[in-house]
């Protein structure tokens, strides 16, 4: 038993002092820091209250030098689940103010030759406030709107978790250590005769400092595409398509840019929302599709996802 729990133990050490030697740049292989989801809707001016909890979960099996699937040295399997609570107040029909608290549980494994390891790490993430406002077109019969907004990705989350003595790789940590600004802005209409409509949005996440160990993640650019047919035979559901465009720029640490941070990432995203007419509550299914993936250097990169939402508003 003595043999065998210290063997485990020393598999474990060699595998984090492995993994942070050869990734420690790689904050930008995880999930988006701060998810597009909550932000790809404008203002609803008729209501005064939303309520939103939501889950998402992403596969990482696949690692990639630029485009080009490369044979991973530590091959390396990840998984992110984020949970997501979020509060919309719309004080006026022209204001909003969106507040989104996540939870995070992540994992990776990897093997290098006989040694094999598993970490990971849960725990509350970074809060997100936005302060919305309409800039829409006051016409009674305006078909398109438009508002822009600006908030704070706060650091609620832990950003210094370790396993076996070591400090995990900050793609696992739950939060940043970071206070970081975002700038977002949405237009969208109806098309087709009023049977469906589109909508983008964006969002640029700025950090304003680096976090207590001299890491500053790299900015960041979301862009979502997004188009619903309202006008589906099957009445009970709203099928949809969204893209999703997600750009970062490298990391750095001590003002040092870092390897194997920053890149570009294209996902289709299929939905599909399934409204309760007598009740003010709306579902909503969602898949992740990777189309394109250009990284900077080696990286772990995702190869899957799915999504579900529940949505209330009196």
């Amino acid at each position: 038993m003595w043999r065998y729990r210290h063997s485990s133990t020393l598999i474990a050490l060699v595998g984090l002092v492995l993994l942070g030697r050869e990734t420690r740049g790689q904050a930008c292989c995880g999930p988006p820091m701060l998810s597009l989801a909550g932000t790809e809707r404008g203002i609803d001016p008729t209501t005064s209250l939303a309520l939103t909890a939501a889950y998402s979960f992403l596969h990482f099996a696949h690692s990639v030098d630029g485009s080009k699937p490369i044979p991973d040295p530590l091959q390396r399997r990840a998984l992110s689940h984020l949970w997501r609570v979020e509060l919309e107040v719309v004080p006026h029909p022209r204001w909003a103010l969106l507040l989104s608290l996540p939870i995070a549980a992540k994992e990776r494994s990897l093997r290098f030759d006989t040694l094999a390891t598993t970490y990971r790490a849960a725990g509350i993430g970074d809060a997100f406030v936005l302060l919305k406002r309409d800039l829409s077109p006051q016409e009674q019969l305006s078909e398109w709107s438009f508002a822009l907004g600006a908030g704070l990705k706060l650091p609620t989350g832990a950003s210094d978790r370790e396993q076996e003595g070591v400090r995990l790789p900050r793609d696992v940590q739950p939060g940043s250590g970071t206070w970081e600004l975002a700038l977002w802005g949405f237009t969208g209409a109806s098309i087709a005769a009023g049977s469906a409509s589109w909508g983008l949005s964006l969002l640029v996440r700025w950090p304003v400092n680096a976090d207590r160990f001299t890491y500053r993640n790299g900015a960041e650019l979301q862009a979502l595409l997004l188009t619903t047919w309202l006008a589906c035979p099957a009445t009970f559901c709203l099928p949809g398509l969204a893209f999703r465009l997600r750009t970062v720029t490298p990391d750095h640490l001590n003002g040092q840019q870092l390897p194997a941070t920053g890149g570009l990432w294209l996902d289709a995203l299929p939905t599909v929302t399934f409204p309760l007419p007598s009740l003010p509550l709306a579902f909503r299914l969602q898949g992740t599709v990777p189309l394109v993936r250009h990284t900077r250097g080696l990286q772990l990169v995702h190869s899957w996802g799915i999504a579900a939402e529940a949505r209330w508003s009196p």
